[in-house]
């Protein structure tokens, strides 16, 4: 049934024509009058007519001024105009703007009507038609997008054993490819100054800029999104656009996009050519280790496939350990000195230059230092959201690109840690404390008291015991403890003394009295401490 509307603004024309012919009949249904063109317009927009019957010639606005003002809002429908004789220039505007027909009021017959009734039903036949064409070629378009996505996914993402062969239209549209790796990163490292980046987001808008610009460079490309900070595609360059310049030249719009709008930059791994798409697994690889020419080398932005990679990396791949490390990093912190510490972190940074760890290595290697720094300083420095959470810096470290950002990450990070210290060593009763800590490192084989430890500083055990509580949550019996129970695990460790002998050297009154505070401590008697010690060494 075709939806007509009559506009006119003489009520007895309306009448009229209403009453000409049996529009069922005919297959049509009036659904609206209008007696000028404004009132049409909003009866226009909400009842999307097929068909439209209008004067020329109405006030407030006429036939022409309402068809030129649909079309402005993309309203689709066939439109036949009434006229009076003297409009012929009129109907002849009409005609431009695409009127199927114009009937003369006066000379108005049933037939007349029909006649144009009838081609403009054709007109809305062929609309439709051209609609669906339009829609069937998207939806075509849609598929074989889809298509090609779910067979690279199925490829290159799936741990399935057996991959599905690749439909020849994907086979035809991918004959050369490359495979290219995207890994977003933030463009500044600051330890504490952290953006919180929305990846998925982010991601998903990125692939709308990416196939806009790889339009320009590739016949076919294919996006996915193997991560949620890292985008995968495979790519069928022009042939103009078939070399290292071009792939580049597309890396770095891609990269200026992301900057522009996202405020971070990216990293790429490009693969070397393949012919046909039944090697693109191997490219899958080569991508994945130009990528990581890019950690190691932070001078790097796009990094093309060499077989050269593995000069990267040392041919011997063992054990990243920094713990050796953190004795004197507790000392530095337990004496507030600064200097001492930026010295163990330059220490740190050469080892992480001479070993080059890889990422998952260096991040572990981060957040053991980080945590570590975070139980022996006091919880209140946390509490204001300086130093983050352990999961937090994790999150952060992750998203790095490169092994040049992670030093830089902890030179910001030891910064941070190092005006703490300078802060804590100007405050008078944090200074009393670290100059107790310091006695009890000093003296841990003694039976050491908090009148003992008092009477050195020449201060009241009151004050010290206040002082201690405050600065170190913990009480300074509390930290004596923990001080001679961390030297009697290295006693054990070493092997050489029997646990009485332990007791002994550490000033305990008996070997029951030591037990027990080190189960305390550690949760475990000595006994089990040293036999897990042993399983461990085997």
């Amino acid at each position: 049934m075709y939806r007509i509307i009559l506009i006119d603004d003489e009520p007895l024309i309306l009448a009229g024509i209403a009453s000409l012919i049996c529009w069922e009949e005919h297959d049509c249904c009036i659904v609206g009058k209008a007696t000028n063109g404004h009132d049409a317009i909003d009866m226009i927009l909400e009842t999307q007519p097929d068909i439209i019957i209008t004067d020329i010639r109405m006030p407030v606005m006429n036939g022409l001024e309402l068809i030129e003002a649909c079309q402005e809002k993309h309203c689709e429908f066939a439109f036949i105009f009434l006229t009076n004789l003297e409009d012929f220039q009129l109907a002849k505007q009409a005609v431009r703007l695409g009127a199927i027909d114009y009937l003369v009021k006066l000379d108005l017959q049933p037939q007349t009507l029909i006649q144009a009734l009838d081609r403009a039903k054709e007109h809305c036949s062929r609309m439709e038609s051209h609609h669906n064409k339009e829609l069937y070629s998207l939806l075509l378009k849609d598929t074989q997008k889809q298509q090609e996505r779910n067979y690279f996914s199925q490829l290159l993402l799936s741990t399935a054993e057996e991959n599905m062969p690749a439909a020849p239209e994907i086979s035809a549209c991918y004959p050369d490819c490359y495979l290219i790796l995207l890994q977003m990163k933030p463009e500044q490292i600051l330890f504490g100054h952290a953006e919180t980046y929305d990846f998925q987001f982010i991601s998903s808008q990125l692939q709308d800029i990416v196939s806009g610009i790889g339009s320009r460079y590739f016949s076919s490309h294919t996006i996915l999104a193997p991560h949620k900070d890292t985008l995968l595609l495979v790519v069928c360059p022009k042939p103009e656009s078939s070399t290292e310049k071009s792939l580049s030249e597309f890396c770095t719009k891609v990269n200026v996009a992301l900057s522009t709008y996202f405020a971070l930059t990216a990293l790429f791994g490009i693969s070397l050519k393949k012919t046909g798409i039944s090697t693109l697994s191997e490219a899958l690889c080569e991508a994945q280790s130009a990528l990581n020419r890019c950690y190691y080398d932070s001078s790097l932005r796009i990094a093309f496939y060499k077989g050269q990679e593995s000069r990267l990396r040392p041919p011997a791949q063992r054990e990243f350990n920094i713990n050796f490390l953190k004795k004197s990093m507790s000392a530095a912190v337990l004496e507030n000195e600064s200097q001492d510490l930026r010295e163990i972190f330059r220490e740190l940074s050469e080892l992480f230059t001479q070993y080059k760890p890889d990422k998952t290595q260096a991040v572990s290697a981060c957040i053991n230092i980080y945590s570590y720094l975070h139980d022996l300083l006091p919880n209140e420095s946390f509490e204001d959201g300086t130093f983050p959470y352990s999961m937090d810096i994790a999150k952060q470290l992750a998203q790095l690109g490169s092994l040049d950002d992670i030093l830089q990450w902890q030179n910001s990070f030891c910064e941070k840690i190092c005006s703490l210290l300078t802060e804590r060593k100007e405050r008078r009763s944090d200074k009393f404390v670290h100059m107790a800590k310091r006695y009890i490192h000093e003296h841990y084989r003694e039976k050491l008291t908090l009148s003992d430890i008092a009477e050195h500083l020449k201060i009241s055990s009151g004050y010290l015991s206040t002082s201690f509580s405050t600065c170190t949550n913990r009480t300074v019996s509390d930290y004596i403890a923990e001080v001679k129970i961390e030297h009697a695990k290295e006693l054990i460790d070493s092997g050489e003394y029997l646990i009485y002998e332990i007791a002994n050297q550490l000033g305990f009154e008996n070997a029951y009295y030591f037990s027990k505070v080190f189960k305390k401590i550690t949760g475990m008697s000595p006994k089990n401490y040293e036999c897990r010690h042993r399983s461990n060494q085997e």
